[in-house]
């Protein structure tokens, strides 16, 4: 259908740089027509008001892994449908929460996925629930909430809709594999992340399931299935070359290192520290952990401290706190004393959710500060459920003095230290 699909669009002779055309040429053919499709998105500029074409921009990026630009074009498709305080539309496009999650953004696809999913509910956009369901579990997983992720992926299952949704149901089995993972079931965390890559299983996905490959190969070294692992990735380096996205860039450099042999593991390691694009944050904070996991093997634990410090860092500083737990148990085996980050609550409210906390303790209600937003009245109330016991209050009444407490707990900067 696919191929059908690309043959007719052909037979138009479309002009090669129309958003709808590159979107569908990422859909329908991504490794034939991938590379040419990311060197034209690189050089289109986009009306910021036209929702519609800033969509097709953002979708054809993501389905074919080129994440970074994904995440711009969705974004201003995003805040062009909020001003015009088109709902449906912007569910759609706060899809782009997904793409976030690689980067490292957990917080804000957080906020967007739980706002994307009361809009979605609201207008009827279930296919549009769906993967914005999928990713919440993914990212409360990620963020540690393990029981709030098997909920979330639980509930997504028994939708009537799941198993026609590829898209879908290969991001539930990366969730599922790294709960196991991070559960400490390395085996089943590898067979669950297998199934991804078989061609005949209902989770399969064609393109996506090259975002699973770093979490596979996690798996495999845990649970000693290195060769199988590698078997399943054979068909990498040459997708790669003809699909050179982020993400197939990062699950090959990413693989190359996780998955290497002792002997060329340190040239490995290096050569995917150096390969990764700049905003993946959060797989190169991996590649750090994997990487002092690797040293200790070999008995170099000095050696290993320095990559398991920036791991636990950029962990900490994004809240993945499942992995950030992982490179402090690791820190601890070389002997180095156990750094806790402790995050003070400003930081633990993201921008949206203290423009709804200040609109709140202003007198405004959920109606009115949703309109105020472009968002649902739905949403501010599950933004304010969430923001009252981070604020240590249990109500309304007592945001003005919370949030005036807040603010005076902010550091000043020291103006005596400032250069002259």
């Amino acid at each position: 259908m696919r191929a059908q699909a690309a043959a007719e669009l052909d037979r138009w002779n479309p002009d090669p740089n129309a958003p709808h055309v590159l979107a569908v040429r990422a859909y329908t053919e991504p490794f034939r027509h991938g590379a040419d499709v990311i060197a034209r998105l690189g050089g289109i500029r986009a009306d910021h008001q036209d929702g519609r074409m800033l969509h097709f921009l953002g979708s054809g990026a993501m389905v074919i892994g080129d994440i970074s630009r994904a995440t711009q074009y969705l974004a201003l498709a995003t805040a062009a449908w909020r001003s015009q305080g088109r709902l449906g539309l912007l569910a759609r496009s706060l899809a782009a929460s997904w793409p976030q999650v690689y980067l490292g953004q957990l917080e804000r696809a957080r906020e967007e996925s739980a706002e994307g999913l009361a809009l979605a509910e609201e207008t009827g956009e279930w296919i549009v629930w769906l993967g914005l369901k999928a990713t919440a579990g993914l990212v409360a997983a990620l963020r540690g909430e393990t029981e709030q992720a098997a909920r979330m992926i639980g509930e997504l299952r028994l939708h009537s809709l799941f198993l026609g949704m590829p898209f879908v149901t290969v991001m539930a089995q990366q969730t599922d594999g790294l709960l196991a993972l991070f559960d400490g079931r390395a085996m089943e965390a590898y067979d669950v992340l297998a199934r991804a890559f078989d061609p005949v299983d209902p989770h399969y996905h064609s393109v996506s399931r090259w975002l699973l490959a770093p979490d596979l190969a996690d798996a495999a070294v845990a649970a000693g299935t290195v060769k199988q692992a590698r078997e399943l990735l054979a068909d990498l380096p040459d997708l790669t070359r003809r699909l050179p996205s982020e993400m197939m860039v990062v699950a090959h450099a990413y693989t190359e290192a996780v998955l290497a042999p002792d002997d060329t593991a340190e040239e490995r390691y290096a050569a995917a520290l150096a390969a990764l694009p700049a905003d993946w944050t959060l797989s190169r904070a991996r590649l750090h952990l994997h990487h002092g996991r690797w040293l200790r093997r070999q008995r170099r634990n000095v050696d290993a401290r320095h990559p398991l410090r920036l791991a636990r860092a950029e962990f900490d500083r994004v809240g993945a706190q499942s992995w950030a737990e992982m490179a402090r148990e690791q820190l601890r085996a070389t002997g180095e004393s156990n750094g806790r980050r402790h995050a003070n609550t400003g930081e633990q409210l993201s921008a949206q959710e203290m423009q709804i906390a200040v609109l709140a303790s202003q007198g405004l209600s959920n109606r009115e500060i949703g309109q105020r937003l472009f968002i649902s009245h739905r949403t501010v109330g599950a933004h304010l459920y969430r923001i009252y016991p981070r604020l240590g209050i249990t109500g309304r009444g007592k945001l003005a003095a919370a949030l005036a407490a807040l603010h005076d707990e902010q550091p000043t900067s020291d103006v005596s230290s400032a250069p002259e």
